[in-house]
């Protein structure tokens, strides 16, 4: 058993007394005896412990001269001053919430890139130091400051997808390793349900979404039901809205792409159709992920149904869609190795960048289409956008309550 903290201090107080008067032959035994009953330690930050012990130093305090004896007994714990306080905490608590809870290491760029927009609305309450602080706050501190905030949210799910064995054979897989990812215009194509976990039919509404592999571009429309004519009037939208043109679709195996009319519809536009293996969600891991983090984050897992649900649910991707890919920060994989042990390690780059920044910056695209983006940016405002986003969710989840759909506790987000 070791000294308790309180023990080795009174030990060190005796011994310092006999070591200071010792000539340094019998300091070197008296320190070898101290270290050697503590059990070990630091040679040097024993001498220096020692020499200090119930020493006497002149101090100015308030101008006058003190004689003061120094103690690790009387040593009192050293109080810090909070830098990112109280209030910094709330502003974090209440950006986070107002921009669907995005992890700490997306919204800091959001912040520092929008801080002096967001600032001037008085919802938020931010002082001109506070706005100081949010400046330069890191990703550490954002995560710290959320950490017992965010254990109260929650999601779940469950995957709906039917296989479609039409023409299964006449497309081609797609593994994941077999695009050049560099390349704008490759894109992911799925669908997600809204069926609120309980009777699976065709009358509830879907989500058709879209995800460029290079640009982390994302769209989202709403569908009626899974029917050809829906999925086909949707995808036909996001082709004519994407900022780059389209060059391939791949999807799962879904009845909703594996048939001739949407195979027909990629052949007349030139689009590389493929599809991933049944069974493996990772060959369309891009827009999976968009699935969770961007679909069920903002509309949730209630059940959306009729015509007046599908036009909510529209509305919401009307804010949804310019707001992730003007605004939101994305993290994306630049390189992956594979370790002695055989694991794979993703490298991810160090500056986050949104879709926008991404179109921008990439010299695949043609300048006509960075001007298009250009005005369309100069045209949004961020807390506008995501004030019209909460009334549209709103109206959305009083839809689903008119339909019977209440939401219990836990399962909203805000």
């Amino acid at each position: 058993m070791g000294f308790t903290m309180a023990e080795k201090k009174k030990i060190r107080m005796e011994y310092a007394k006999r070591y200071r008067k010792a000539k340094k032959a019998e300091k070197t035994r008296i320190l070898d005896e101290y270290l050697k009953l503590l059990g070990g330690g630091n040679r040097k930050y024993a001498i220096h412990s020692l020499n200090r012990e119930g020493k006497k130093q002149l101090r100015f305090i308030n101008g006058k001269k003190f004689n003061l004896v120094i103690s690790s007994a009387t040593r009192k714990k050293r109080v810090y001053i909070k830098y990112y306080d109280e209030k910094v905490a709330q502003a974090i608590i209440k950006l986070w919430k107002c921009f669907r809870y995005i992890c700490g290491e997306r919204l800091v760029p959001l912040l520092r890139a929008n801080l002096d927009v967001i600032s001037r609305k008085k919802r938020f309450g931010i002082s001109t130091e506070v706005k100081e602080k949010l400046a330069t706050i890191s990703r550490s501190t954002v995560e710290r400051l959320l950490t017992e905030e965010r254990k109260k949210y929650k999601l779940k799910g469950k995957s709906t997808t039917k296989k479609g064995t039409l023409l299964k054979n006449q497309i081609p897989v797609r593994r994941f390793w077999a695009w050049d990812e560099k390349q704008p215009g490759f894109c992911e194509i799925d669908t997600v349900s809204h069926d609120g976990g309980g009777e699976i039919n065709s009358h509830y509404a879907w989500t058709l979404t879209v995800t460029d592999v290079a640009l982390c571009w994302t769209e989202a429309r709403a569908l009626k039901n899974k029917a050809q004519k829906w999925t086909m009037e949707a995808a036909d939208d996001i082709f004519q809205a994407f900022p780059v043109p389209i060059k391939g679709f791949d999807s799962d195996s879904g009845a909703e792409f594996i048939n001739l009319y949407f195979k027909k519809y990629c052949e007349e536009r030139k689009i590389n159709f493929t599809r991933g293996r049944a069974r493996h969600s990772n060959d369309n891991c891009f827009v999976e992920q968009k699935n969770g983090d961007v679909i069920r984050k903002t509309v949730e897992y209630f059940r959306y149904e009729g015509d007046e649900a599908v036009t909510a649910l529209q509305k919401v991707y009307s804010y949804l869609n310019p707001l992730i890919n003007y605004f939101y920060p994305t993290k994306k994989t630049i390189d992956k190795k594979i370790l002695p042990n055989g694991k794979v390690k993703k490298i991810f780059e160090k500056q986050l960048k949104t879709p926008y920044e991404r179109v921008l910056e990439h010299p695949d695209v043609s300048e006509k289409d960075k001007l298009r983006v250009k005005k369309i940016k100069k045209t949004l405002d961020i807390v506008t956008l995501q004030d019209n986003l909460e009334k549209a969710c709103e109206e959305l989840y009083n839809i689903a309550n008119k339909k019977g759909v209440v939401p219990s506790k836990g399962q909203r987000n805000g």
